[in-house]
């Protein structure tokens, strides 16, 4: 399909998943309605001729689905009390279907159109995040006016929508009020602050998410843009961050100084574990392996599809997470686990930002619930899964791409397209 298709087919995907982050299937409170909204987006992409199915990566997914269905019968006759749930199987396979796929025009030129329309996204959510700290600041009290005119039943339940920036202070940290989390806008706007520097937005932009980002007082975005950034500065493409150097580094320094910065800086410079990254990588594993390695049916074979959601809630503890490599090998056990972490590595491949993957990476296998959290697994799904195997340079090896695009506005030569079955 023609570039202005690609980029709309994107660029409108990721806007619906900032927008819809909060809303759950009717009637079905845990499951989130971006579910069936990029399964339905990716048949018609199909069905349109802007995807087509990636053979490497059905291959896998097909093989990570029966290993993972074929260990569920062995685990509910050898492993000790299984908690197996068929659904929460089957909502890891959902999830993931979309990875099988790829997009048929994966031209840099596209690319870098795609992620200008995600940065302007971006940009609309640091205002309303901006705005919200604003309005507390002005004197204007906090209320989830989403919750106030949505029913219960059509929003997603399990999450704490924004807390107070610390106890007993009246200011609650920023989620643009669509947000699902402050840690989840956090997680956005990090991502639109590399997709903004691979694209060459203006250093005003890059301003506003990072006061955004601030705003959130979470760190999710900011370890996601620390390590695009760190990625970018070992590559070619270093020379274009000149741009933002002054603009960016003054941001920073001002930041820094306000109530908000303070209270980052403190959180990150502690000597004493952070909470958050405590639910987050820390305490999930210390109440997780007592329980997997009781047995060596089950270190092998796994505790059962859902069994480590339902391990970590039991604790009563709010906010503890599964990370992915908890939930891959507790559920489905070193055999399975390996097959299905195959497939998983292999979507962070071969895309046309390193920055992006890296990122995405350490996110999703560290500080996110990344195996069937939508709105965490979509972004990787828009700019690094659907472009892979790329077409065209890495952006940060080429340290001229950026500009060359904006002064001939035109796509660079790029491999022919292959048949709808090529890896």
């Amino acid at each position: 399909m023609t570039r202005p298709t690609t980029v709309r087919f994107v660029g409108g995907l990721f806007v619906t998943c900032v927008l819809l982050q909060r809303f759950a299937v009717p009637g079905i409170p845990v499951i989130a309605l971006l579910l069936p909204v990029v399964l339905v987006w990716s048949a018609w992409g199909l069905y349109r001729g802007v995807l087509v199915v990636d053979r490497q990566r059905t291959l896998l997914w097909l093989a990570a689905a029966g290993v993972t269905a074929l260990v569920v019968p062995v685990q509910l006759l050898l492993v000790n009390d299984p908690l197996v749930s068929v659904t929460s199987w089957a909502l890891f396979m959902a999830t993931w279907a979309p990875f099988a796929l790829r997009l048929v025009d994966r031209s840099t030129a596209t690319y870098m159109a795609s992620l200008s329309v995600i940065v302007k996204t971006c940009i609309l959510l640091a205002f309303a995040a901006i705005a919200m700290m604003i309005s507390q600041l002005a004197g204007l009290r906090y209320s989830d006016w989403l919750a106030a005119v949505i029913p219960s039943s059509l929003l997603l339940h399990g999450y704490v929508i924004t807390y107070p920036l610390s106890y007993g202070s009246g200011l609650y940290r920023a989620n643009a009020w669509i947000g699902l989390e402050p840690s989840t806008v956090s997680f956005q706007l990090g991502l639109g602050l590399i997709a903004a520097m691979l694209a060459g937005a203006r250093a005003r932009s890059v301003v506003v998410l990072l006061a955004a980002l601030l705003c959130t007082a979470s760190g999710s975005g900011v370890i996601v843009a620390a390590i695009g950034l760190l990625v970018m500065l070992v590559h070619p493409i270093r020379r274009s961050l000149r741009r933002y150097a002054l603009a960016g580094g003054t941001a920073l320094v001002l930041a820094l100084s306000t109530p908000l910065g303070t209270a980052m800086l403190a959180r990150a410079t502690s000597s004493s574990p952070d909470p958050s990254a405590s639910l987050r990588g820390i305490q999930p594993y210390q109440y997780l392996w007592p329980d997997w390695i009781s047995s060596a049916a089950s270190v092998i074979f796994g505790r059962g599809p859902g069994s480590s959601q339902r391990l970590v809630d039991d604790t009563g503890i709010l906010g503890l997470l599964v990370p992915t490599p908890a939930k891959i090998f507790v559920e489905y056990g070193l055999l399975a686990g390996f097959v299905l972490a195959g497939f998983l590595l292999v979507c962070f491949l071969d895309g046309p930002s390193r920055a992006l993957s890296a990122s995405l990476l350490v996110s999703l296998w560290v500080l996110q619930p990344g195996t069937t959290s939508a709105i965490f697994v979509l972004p990787l799904l828009l700019v690094v899964s659907w472009w892979s195997p790329k077409q065209g340079p890495v952006l940060e090896a080429e340290p001229d791409v950026v500009p060359l695009l904006r002064r001939f506005g035109r796509q660079l030569p790029t491999p022919a397209a292959g048949n709808a079955w090529e890896s």
